[in-house]
């Protein structure tokens, strides 16, 4: 469905993928209003029809991601719970009122929006991404895991999925899922310098792919950060203390590997490190 342009001074919701045009044919409407009106007046005024209900229903689900769009958050709810009586079958409505809600700190109400917008649409890979954010929040970290990966199967280019994913594995110590998420979640999102840090990091504590480790490494300062060489200096640091030198100079020579920049006085203290440890193997 080709989305209209957005009114003057609106702006398409962050949280959406598109704006509903008003066709008079919403699925899942129903006369949930028709037979009130016309009990209670005697019959004088005609039921709702359906497709009135699916018109206003779209009316007030897009005049609500204009008012997102404009950080009105009160006005945008208040429009959403408008739209789902009008139509409970519009599920773009019930996943929008779920972010609100969510970010208005209402969790168990935007936990029963996400679920509503799934009941109507099992494949809204946001709706999935969502409770498994819910989930983590509550610490409910198995259900987290169940809607994420199956976000991740409805998407396979889910970034956030991937993303999330991958730190739960690292929380639970299951390095090599979340190399493999972090793996993904930088294909997806090649720029993304979080995610390249997270697999940096997890690779290196995985071991086993020395060279990939440095060019992550690499990649990781070029992008502004020294944490690996510090991370590198230390964990070499600690090696030589405890006796192991041999390891302690393979772990500096990493320090060495990753920074572009290892012959400025910046990192002089890494090569007298180093010239340290090959005096001490020496002996």
């Amino acid at each position: 469905m080709t989305s209209p342009r957005p009114r003057p001074g609106g702006a398409r919701s962050p949280f959406l993928d598109f704006r509903l045009r008003d066709s008079g044919k919403s699925p899942g409407a129903r006369g949930a209003d028709s037979g009130g009106a016309g009990k209670r007046f005697g019959g004088r005024f005609p039921e709702k029809k359906p497709e009135r209900q699916g018109n206003e229903a779209i009316r007030f689900y897009n005049l609500a991601q204009e008012k997102l769009g404009r950080g009105k958050l009160a006005a945008a709810g208040e429009l959403l719970r408008k739209a789902v009586l009008a139509d409970p079958g519009l599920f773009p409505a019930h996943a929008s009122l779920g972010r609100v809600l969510e970010r208005s700190g209402k969790k168990a109400e935007a936990e029963k929006a996400y679920r509503r917008a799934l009941e109507l649409r099992p494949g809204h890979v946001k709706s999935r991404v969502a409770l498994g954010r819910l989930a983590v929040e509550a610490g409910k970290i198995e259900i987290a895991i169940f809607h994420l990966e199956k976000a991740a199967r409805l998407d396979p280019e889910s970034f956030i999925a991937q993303y999330r994913l991958g730190l739960i594995r690292r929380q639970r110590r299951q390095i090599a899922l979340a190399v493999h998420h972090f793996k993904e979640a930088l294909r997806i999102s090649p720029d993304h310098t979080e995610a390249r840090y997270w697999l940096w990091l997890s690779v290196s504590e995985r071991g086993g792919a020395d060279k990939w480790e440095a060019e992550l490494g690499r990649a990781v300062v070029e992008g502004g950060s020294d944490t690996p060489i510090r991370y590198y200096r230390g964990r070499a640091a600690k090696l030589f203390r405890s006796g192991k030198v041999g390891w302690a100079l393979e772990t500096l020579q990493k320090a060495v590997d990753v920074n572009p920049d290892w012959r400025d006085k910046r990192w002089r203290g890494v090569l007298n490190d180093m010239t340290r440890y090959r005096r001490a193997l020496k002996k």
